[in-house]
């Protein structure tokens, strides 16, 4: 009788900073990976590589980033929408702008919480329109020889972004988890979803 494969080697308790800040880490392993490897070998690691980014992507805007958003909206922080939507033309509305000319110095440190408030999130946003940008440059990658030229512009212009948006995260969103969020029972989840989503791709192959 055959023997039983686990489902997923991964299943080792995390709680979600620590499943993110992991999934960072392969990242920046591959890119290194891809670097250092032969001609031959760039294609199947730059595949694993997005492969990576995907499942990442999904965990985050599926559980992650709406848990985070859903938090902000508790502690009274005005989040736009679900992230992907400022204004209609895609900027801050500038109303909030204009009282600035009104407040004197007494009211100075509430204008200051307000700002830190806006400011976190905007963070929201911002991380919605860098997965929209790394998932462009992929679909773009996905077509091109990993040979050509072509491909290793375009793929440095993707490890710019994953990396400026791993940076900010790890700077910013992840602290702001730690302190707020039940990041155990939140991690349980996502490594399940991750777990899920990996199985059925190519690297469950």
């Amino acid at each position: 009788m055959a023997k039983r494969t686990p489902k997923s080697k991964s299943s080792q308790p995390q709680d979600a900073v620590q499943l993110l800040k992991a999934d960072h880490k392969q990242v920046r392993k591959l890119f290194e990976q891809f670097h250092d490897a032969s001609d031959d070998d760039k294609g199947s690691i730059a595949s694993r590589l997005f492969t990576e980014l995907d499942i990442h992507s999904k965990v985050e805007e599926e559980l992650f980033y709406p848990a985070v958003q859903s938090k902000l909206d508790s502690l009274g922080y005005e989040t736009q929408g679900n992230g992907l939507d400022v204004t209609d033309d895609g900027e801050i509305d500038p109303e909030s702008e204009s009282a600035i000319d009104e407040i004197d110095g007494a009211e100075l440190e509430e204008l200051d919480d307000e700002d830190e408030e806006e400011a976190e999130s905007e963070i929201i946003t911002a991380a919605y329109d860098s997965h929209s940008m790394v998932k462009d440059l992929i679909q773009q990658l996905r077509t091109l020889d990993a040979k050509s030229s072509d491909f290793r512009d375009l793929f440095s212009e993707l490890e710019d972004a994953v990396i400026e948006h791993v940076m900010e995260e790890e700077e910013a969103i992840l602290p702001l988890a730690a302190a707020q969020l039940d990041v155990q029972t939140l991690g349980m989840t996502m490594q399940r979803r991750k777990d899920d989503l990996t199985s059925q791709s190519p690297l469950a192959a």
